[in-house]
């Protein structure tokens, strides 16, 4: 449900990517320039950030030989829960935390490495999360367009398969320039660019409890051993073994 990644002066990923979970992190040393939807925001040292599951978007640092960050990912779908029980306000893609959240969520990854049990463990995370979501102002919000939210629904649900514009044209009545640019311009990925995302990181997932990177490979979508390892390696900054490595 829950993984605490630390990189310090190494490149993290240097393309758009997205990721199923819910992602929580912070800036311990150094600065970051997030970019979402074509926009640079930046991000400083004991700044912290909030991702919503999928939302594209791509982290450089400004001096990679000065540069330490931890995030945690968190399972989507136990967040949901957590979303659910509170207000309205969260149809965000990103929120940008100060000083207080910092150390919250330091607190929170020290705690969540330390050899406490899985029940305390899970009480601090939702007891953390409850906080930050309730006290926190949205800073990056992403604009509601229900047909491109459909599309990407319609690619979400098929990405493993072919997917052609022709059949996206007639699902939704829309013209195929149109369609690439509005969904560009909303998700920060063309509708291909998208799926290959998803691709990746279901194959991921699937690295969570295998370490046959060719039969993973072609679960999720890719010619071969090769170029899903090139497309990850792209994406998160790692190989798929080395991920499997330091996630076992």
């Amino acid at each position: 449900m829950i993984e605490v990644k630390t990189c310090s002066n190494d490149l993290h990923s240097y393309r758009d990517h997205l990721h199923e979970e819910l992602s929580v992190g912070y800036i311990e040393k150094g600065s970051t320039c997030l970019n979402i939807n074509g926009r640079d925001y930046y991000m400083y040292e004991h700044e912290a950030v909030i991702i919503y599951p999928f939302v594209s978007h791509k982290c450089q640092p400004v001096d990679i030989m000065n540069w330490k960050f931890t995030m945690i990912y968190i399972d989507g779908k136990f967040c949901k829960e957590i979303l659910d029980g509170m207000d309205a306000k969260h149809s965000i893609g990103i929120k940008r935390l100060g000083d207080m959240e910092f150390f919250k969520i330091k607190k929170l990854a020290e705690f969540l490495k330390s050899n406490e049990s899985s029940y305390n463990k899970e009480i601090e995370l939702i007891c953390t999360l409850v906080e930050i979501f309730d006290a926190c102002d949205m800073d990056i919000k992403l604009e509601n367009d229900k047909k491109m939210e459909a599309i990407k629904e319609y690619i979400g649900g098929r990405f493993l398969e072919v997917i052609q514009l022709c059949d996206m044209e007639r699902e939704f009545n829309i013209n195929k320039f149109v369609l690439i640019r509005s969904f560009k311009r909303k998700f920060n990925a063309t509708p291909n660019a998208y799926q290959l995302q998803l691709k990746i990181n279901y194959g991921k997932h699937l690295l969570r409890s295998c370490d046959n990177i060719a039969d993973i490979a072609l679960k999720a979508g890719f010619y071969d051993q090769a170029h899903f390892s090139r497309e990850f390696k792209k994406a998160y900054g790692v190989t798929p073994l080395q991920y499997y490595k330091a996630t076992h």
